[in-house]
């Protein structure tokens, strides 16, 4: 009887566990969705006004006013600064979702074990038991997936926030004269290269989109086969009784 009572409790115990990390990832999982939106909303209106600022900067360029190209360049290193702030605040997040992955994993990973010791335990619903862990070992592979996902953006983010940082740094000490010409063209180049790592940004940010909204899906789906596991469970304990 002690034991039984020491099972009842421990199994109440991870299932108040698995319920708050189920509930804590749906308000991650939204929270994510809704931050991507503005984000891809945002970053496809910034590259539309830096696409226009570059161009008037090559017009400029190209009929050799230097004081025009100048103060043009100006104006487009604030624009610049601000990409590589928001490049840094992008990287913090996608290392905060690593984490989020990773607990994901431990919880899918507590769950199979709490399977495997319900299986060896019971001798009622065999067939359920594989089901439940069928379904774990597959929410598992989908949160790995998921993890690997999150490692690749990750790391991607940073090497564009790193090319942007050097980029701006070195056209903060750069003033266009025409005198060398070889060098100016180089470094107008440098605005293209720049505007090459915003669409990066902007594809990274939309396939981020789809993968947020592909993981609540898959999310949505583990709540619905714990609350079906947890049924189970309490047939299981009423047969017993029975």
């Amino acid at each position: 009887m002690k034991y039984s009572i020491q099972f009842i409790i421990l199994a109440l115990c991870f299932s108040i566990s698995t319920s708050a990390q189920n509930v804590k990832e749906g308000i991650q999982n939204t929270r994510q969705i809704q931050e991507g939106k503005k984000n891809l909303e945002r970053d496809t209106k910034e590259l539309q006004t830096f696409s226009a600022k570059l161009a008037l900067l090559n017009e400029a360029f190209d009929s050799g006013n230097s004081e025009k190209t100048n103060a043009l360049k100006k104006d487009i290193l604030q624009d610049m600064t601000r990409e590589v702030q928001q490049s840094g605040i992008k990287a913090k997040k996608a290392r905060k979702e690593i984490a989020q992955s990773s607990a994901e994993i431990r919880s899918d990973r507590r769950e199979i074990r709490d399977n495997k010791d319900d299986s060896k335990k019971d001798r009622f619903d065999r067939r359920d038991d594989k089901k439940d862990m069928a379904r774990d070992q597959a929410n598992k592979r989908d949160d790995k997936r998921d993890r690997r996902d999150d490692i690749r953006d990750f790391e991607q983010q940073i090497e564009r926030a790193q090319q942007q940082a050097s980029i701006l740094e070195t056209l903060k000490n750069y003033n266009f004269v025409f005198s060398d010409k070889d060098l100016a063209v180089s470094n107008k180049r440098l605005f293209l290269d720049f505007a090459n790592t915003m669409k990066q940004d902007l594809e990274s940010t939309k396939r981020e989109l789809s993968e947020d909204m592909r993981e609540r899906r898959e999310d949505s789906r583990e709540r619905r086969d714990d609350r079906n596991e947890h049924s189970e469970k309490d047939t299981k304990r009423r047969k017993r009784r029975g």
